[in-house]
């Protein structure tokens, strides 16, 4: 089985081209061509993709995917203009191991879509790496006591089922879109595969506030897919449980803290903010 590996990028260099390199160190036998959908439409990252260094290696290719804005989008672009009929996800500012698509297709024979795990330690400072925690490697994420998911910087689909279901809900532009869709294969009545050798090493943010916006965008998205596939979640009650960590933990002067518990409390903290704020919006009771 053949491959389409579709990169969603905005504003992606100088990170990209470890992605890239990443790439080119793939064991894979299967042919595979690399599709770069460019959600901001930038001549300078068009310039790039037809100058590089790995453009015939990679079967190399720049698709615009600027009319709508967000990632989701560009994921049904690039997979709309993909030749083959396996399409892996990635994104431009990790790096995937270099058995990464081998073990995606692999699991692909057995299944319709597949995802694999993320590792903190290659691409980040080890403070950086310490505010937050992955899933267990071995096993898929089960999220909500729900169904398993994967992440969108690790996903495997048959290209067959990504039509069958209409691709990304672009309704999700990005925070949650990973969540929505897994489960909206598998509710379709496809099934899930993981694949542990399909390790990709993640990039967090390194700021606090950045930090903040994306796990709190996180929490308030998951209530929003939760709310809209029925996912059972935890008991109201764990929302003051997870306030008195919360409260407790605070610091009385943040800034006396090392920067390391600070990244931690703030990813704890927003994590909380975000299902307070999805379930308010959602009208979902999503601790």
């Amino acid at each position: 089985m053949n491959a389409s590996v579709v990169i969603a990028a905005y504003r992606g260099l100088p990170d990209l081209d470890v992605q890239l390199d990443a790439l080119t160190a793939q064991d894979c036998s299967a042919p595979f061509e690399v599709i770069l959908s460019d959600n901001e439409g930038s001549d300078e990252l068009r310039r790039h993709v037809a100058t590089h260094p790995h453009r015939q290696r990679l079967d190399l290719r720049y698709v615009d995917s600027s009319a709508v804005a967000g990632t989701s989008h560009a994921r049904n672009v690039g997979t709309r203009s993909a030749r083959y009929g396996f399409i892996a996800y990635c994104d431009q500012d990790d790096a995937v191991y270099p058995g990464w698509l081998r073990a995606l297709l692999e699991e692909g024979q057995r299944c319709d879509i597949v995802g694999g795990p993320l590792e903190r330690d290659t691409l980040n400072d080890p403070v950086v790496a310490a505010w937050r925690e992955l899933p267990d490697p071995d096993r898929a994420a089960v999220l909500a006591r729900f169904l398993p998911i994967t992440f969108g910087c690790n996903l495997g689909v048959r290209r067959e089922v990504f039509d069958a279901v209409g691709g990304w809900d672009e309704s999700y532009p990005t925070a949650g879109s990973d969540v929505e869709f897994c489960w909206r294969v598998q509710t379709s009545g496809y099934r899930f595969g993981y694949a542990p050798a399909a390790m990709v090493a993640y990039r967090y943010r390194t700021g606090l506030r950045e930090t903040w916006h994306q796990v709190v965008d996180y929490g308030r998205e998951e209530a929003r897919a939760a709310k809209q596939f029925g996912a059972p979640g935890r008991q109201w009650w764990w929302f003051p449980v997870h306030a008195v960590v919360v409260a407790a933990t605070a610091p009385v002067w943040p800034w006396g803290w090392s920067r390391k518990r600070r990244g931690a409390w703030v990813w704890v903290t927003g994590n909380l903010v975000g299902r307070i704020a999805g379930s308010v919006k959602y009208r979902v009771v999503y601790p």
